[in-house]
């Protein structure tokens, strides 16, 4: 393949940070073997901290439309469409890009599109157990498709080119760190347990009600026990004020986001989540046991199908979005953290189904096709 000098990798990510996590990995990885990419997100990705990972020189940036119900962006959604597939012609043109990747959702769609018409090989990733409509709609067109789960196999037509590579990380996800030295970085030392409670990008109002409510009304039993809780963005300002209002106990660590996020596995004992890939697989990597609580929302489900593949490896414990309460999520957080061999269980098996190679073996196989 080229040299690091010369640009000939195209990674396509945005919408949410679990395209653009897996994404960055990628990015680092070819910058690792030698290989200089290029990143391009939506005009709207730029409140994403980690974007910050990718050099300036290589970071892009295009408009491009998601299908809305609204019947006036609905007419508008070809002419901003073939906008943005000009736009990612340009970028590939000009650059001499000789591979896009595609990681799922509505940004990576219009260079797609482009790659497929300028006949540049097109790869997919794909980090959930049910394939997004970007995938299915491109699949045809990939030379591979990349995946965290092997039951997404199931929904493509084109399985014989799914291969099961696990969803990349970021470099500073797997952190080196003992828990003692991670607690203190978040003012957590003094904690006897540490929980980690991470909403997504977004935020979840759901999570995050729970977790107030467990604090409020379980303080006694959760005295010796820190959280360290990532609210997202939307909710940060709410839940502060109201944690300082209406709950005494403390050890509480509260942001919007969570940068130093590979301190944050290091120092928790476990978990609560959401369902996207992304997450999930970090913690298994760190081998961090969780409460998975899928958002129902989701499209096709597929977050619930994500849980119930950890479940069934014995990895974590699912709960419905609907008993996200905490008379009835307390009983679960107090017969885990009472039981360190369950723990140490969940943890193992959270180890053996992580995939921390994901973004070395997808680079190497990305070079093998494209020389």
């Amino acid at each position: 393949m080229n040299t690091k000098s010369e640009t000939s990798v195209l990674i396509v990510a945005g919408g949410t940070g679990g395209h653009i996590s897996p994404g960055i990995s990628l990015y680092q990885e070819f910058r690792t073997v030698g290989v200089r990419a290029l990143f391009l997100s939506g005009k709207r990705d730029e409140r994403f901290s980690s974007l910050s990972e990718v050099a300036p020189e290589d970071m892009h940036r295009y408009r491009a439309p998601s299908f809305a119900k609204n019947p006036v962006k609905l007419l508008l959604f070809p002419v901003a469409f073939a906008g943005a597939v000009l736009s990612a012609r340009k970028i590939i043109r000009k650059n001499g890009v000789r591979a896009v990747i595609g990681m799922g959702g509505y940004v990576s769609a219009p260079a797609l599109m482009a790659a497929k018409m300028m006949k540049v090989p097109l790869f997919l990733c794909e980090q959930n157990s049910v394939p997004g409509k970007v995938t299915r709609f491109f699949e045809k067109h990939a030379r591979m498709i990349y995946g965290t789960f092997q039951g997404a196999t199931a929904y493509l037509k084109h399985a014989d080119r799914y291969m099961r590579a696990g969803n990349p990380i970021r470099k500073n996800v797997l952190v080196d760190a003992k828990k003692d030295e991670a607690k203190k970085a978040f003012n957590l030392g003094h904690c006897k347990k540490v929980i980690l409670v991470i909403g997504g990008s977004q935020g979840a109002v759901r999570i995050n009600e729970l977790m107030f409510g467990l604090k409020k009304d379980y303080s006694d039993e959760l005295k010796s026990v820190g959280l360290i809780w990532s609210t997202g963005d939307f909710s940060f300002q709410n839940y502060r004020d109201r944690i300082n209002n209406e709950i005494d106990e403390g050890s509480i660590y509260l942001s919007p986001f969570i940068d130093k996020v590979g301190l944050a596995y290091r120092a928790a004992d476990m978990a609560i989540s959401r369902s996207g890939a992304g997450v999930m697989m970090e913690l298994a990597a760190m081998g961090l046991p969780s409460i998975q609580i899928p958002y129902p929302h989701a499209a096709d489900g597929h977050q619930d199908k994500n849980a119930d593949e950890f479940v069934t490896a014995g990895a974590a414990v699912k709960l419905d979005n609907e008993d996200a309460v905490p008379e009835k999520v307390m009983p679960v957080i107090h017969d885990l953290l009472n039981n360190p061999r369950a723990l140490g269980r969940m943890s193992e098996k959270a180890l053996a189904v992580a995939m921390a190679n994901a973004a070395e073996v997808i680079v190497t196989d990305v070079i093998k096709h494209v020389s």
